[in-house]
């Protein structure tokens, strides 16, 4: 019986998730094997032509839009059909770790069976549901559905052996409304340094591009970003180019581009991109954009794991002006703007076309990096889990 395999559970598509990539090459690494139940996507299967001890299982697609019903029913879908695969599988792996990435928090109970059975089980909150349910469909503590949310997190907190979280704002957001484990961890979303380097050269064209990579909804601002370029593009030679962008305001911010006249010249749209093939892409850009609007998750629960991979590579950023990142990166390590506001992004994308202003952020940034070191987050995962 091998009790050296780890089973990560997540309603995400792998293809595109560091943070799960980075915990499985971690466990590869010590000769962990590792099983993988997650969403379906075109992009996954490729990885398991080259890794050794990895096994992934593709449950259903992941819904995008915007229907409450629908999104609630999708999830419950996912958690039938994922029971069902954990448990059967629990008794062929006999898996000594469940790692369960939220959200739903209530993933945990899809390895119950596993847990009774001696198995631990990690719930990795590094979406906190409370938040991003308020922000995405503008609820109150005082909601039904905010109640509900609540509960279920409480539970499923109380059923975890540990509880993880992606940055220290998350942890003290969780403590305040309540939710506390006397084995509570903060582990960051750095970048894999086997997938993110710093650069060799740097592009030094008269024309600026900024680039910008994940998810397209309406909390994010991509839609106040592109506004800013086209309104910045009048005073400079500029581009942004927006890679992935699945999301439930894809459609309508291409269509935008569309009306404008600026779709695929001065903003582009590129296809979903794996983790593994960013660095190649995004190190042909000068800078980073990243725009979301202000709410309770993007100030207190929300730090990018984009700036910190464009922080990696050797790319300048612009982000608004939030406490979650102000946290970890001081004025002189990213070019800050007020969250929400067009004009003062639009100065800012203007200001960053200054050669040695980019490079001076550049430096500076590197502070996070000294501070923040993926082999020391890696070690104390293994610890934390005792798999070490």
């Amino acid at each position: 019986m091998n009790r050296k395999t780890v089973l990560m559970l997540a309603y995400a598509e792998y293809y595109d998730d560091a943070r799960i990539k980075g915990y499985v090459d971690i466990l590869l690494e010590k000769g962990i094997s590792v099983d993988v139940i997650c969403l379906e996507d075109k992009y996954s299967k490729e990885i398991l032509s080259h890794k050794e001890n990895l096994d992934i299982y593709f449950v259903q697609k992941k819904y995008q839009g915007k229907s409450r019903i629908l999104y609630f029913l999708n999830y419950s879908l996912f958690i039938f059909k994922a029971t069902a695969l954990v448990t059967f599988k629990f008794f062929q792996r006999h898996y000594c770790v469940v790692h369960v990435n939220n959200q739903p928090d209530i993933l945990v109970f899809c390895a119950i069976v596993p847990k009774i059975f001696g198995a631990k089980i990690i719930l990795d909150m590094h979406d906190i549901m409370i938040a991003g349910l308020s922000a995405k469909f503008n609820l109150n503590s005082n909601s039904l559905l905010y109640k509900i949310t609540k509960m279920q997190t409480l539970i499923s907190v109380k059923v975890s052996n540990f509880l993880f979280c992606s940055d220290h704002s998350q942890k003290e957001f969780l403590e305040s409304n309540g939710i506390k484990h006397n084995q509570f961890y903060v582990f960051l979303n750095l970048p894999d340094k086997n997938k993110f380097h710093e650069r060799i050269s740097y592009p030094s064209n008269s024309h600026i591009r900024f680039v910008y990579h994940g998810t397209a909804s309406y909390r994010l601002g991509l839609d106040l970003a592109i506004a800013a370029v086209e309104r910045a593009s009048k005073k400079m030679s500029v581009s942004f180019t927006i890679i992935g962008a699945i999301g439930e305001q894809k459609n309508e911010l291409v269509e935008i581009c569309k009306k404008r006249g600026i779709f695929n010249n001065l903003i582009i749209f590129k296809d979903p991109i794996p983790v593994e093939k960013l660095q190649d892409e995004i190190e042909k850009y000068d800078a980073g954009l990243i725009s979301n609007r202000r709410s309770i998750l993007s100030e207190y629960c929300m730090l990018p794991v984009k700036l910190l991979e464009y922080t990696a590579i050797g790319l300048p950023s612009i982000v608004p002006k939030l406490k979650s990142i102000q946290r970890y990166f001081d004025e002189d390590m990213a070019l800050y703007f007020n969250p929400d506001d067009v004009e003062d992004l639009s100065n800012a994308i203007i200001k960053m076309g200054n050669k040695e202003l980019r490079e001076q952020i550049v430096t500076n940034s590197k502070r996070f990096l000294q501070k923040y070191i993926w082999d020391d987050q890696a070690n104390s995962y293994l610890q934390t889990i005792r798999l070490n």
